[in-house]
C-alpha cells in the first residue's frame, strides 16, 4: 500500500505541456518569419547595392568587364539568399524541408565559385595557374555533380507518384 502512494508522487504533472508547447511553437514560428524578413531584407539590400555599384564602377571609368564579373557574383548570391529564403517559407508552411532546394544553392555556389576562379587566372603568375585551374576543375566537377543529383532526385519522384 505504501509503495502505491510512492509511485504518485513519482508521476510528472503534465497538465501544463500543451500550453507550454503551443507558446514555443508561436515563439518558434515568429523567429522563423523574423528569418525570413531578414533574409528577404538582405537579398534586396544587395541587389541595390550591386546596381547602385556596378553603375559607379561604370561612370568612373573601371574596367566593365571586371565590374560586370563582380556583379553577376553579387546577383548569383541574392539568388542564393533567395533559394534560403523559400526553403524557409517552404519550412514554415509545410515543416518539412526538401532536399532540391538545397542542391539548387549548392550549384549556384559552385557556379559563382567558378566564376571567381576563372577571373583568377588573369591575375595569377605562372606559378599559381595550376592551382587555380585545379580549382576550376573541382568547381566544375562538382557541380556537374550536383546537377547529375537534381536530375536523379527528380527522376526518383517520377517513380514514386
Amino acid at each position: 500500500m505504501k509503495m502505491g502512494k510512492d509511485m504518485n508522487k513519482d508521476k510528472i504533472d503534465i497538465s501544463h505541456s500543451g500550453n507550454i508547447t503551443r507558446i514555443i511553437n508561436r515563439v518558434e514560428s515568429v523567429i522563423q518569419v523574423s528569418v525570413a524578413v531578414c533574409l528577404l531584407a538582405i537579398a534586396a539590400s544587395l541587389l541595390i547595392y550591386t546596381v547602385y555599384h556596378t553603375f559607379s564602377e561604370i561612370k568612373s571609368g573601371h574596367d566593365v568587364i571586371h565590374t560586370f564579373i563582380t556583379s553577376i557574383q553579387d546577383i548569383l548570391l541574392v539568388i542564393i539568399i533567395l533559394e534560403i529564403l523559400w526553403t524557409v517559407v517552404n519550412y514554415i508552411e509545410s515543416q518539412s524541408i526538401p532536399l532540391e532546394p538545397f542542391l539548387f544553392i549548392a550549384i549556384i555556389s559552385g557556379v559563382r565559385g567558378l566564376i571567381l576562379q576563372s577571373t583568377k587566372t588573369i591575375e595569377v603568375s605562372h606559378e599559381d595557374i595550376y592551382k587555380v585551374i585545379m580549382e576550376i576543375g573541382v568547381h566544375g566537377v562538382s557541380i556537374l555533380l550536383l546537377v547529375v543529383a537534381l536530375y536523379i532526385l527528380r527522376k526518383s519522384r517520377q517513380f514514386i507518384q
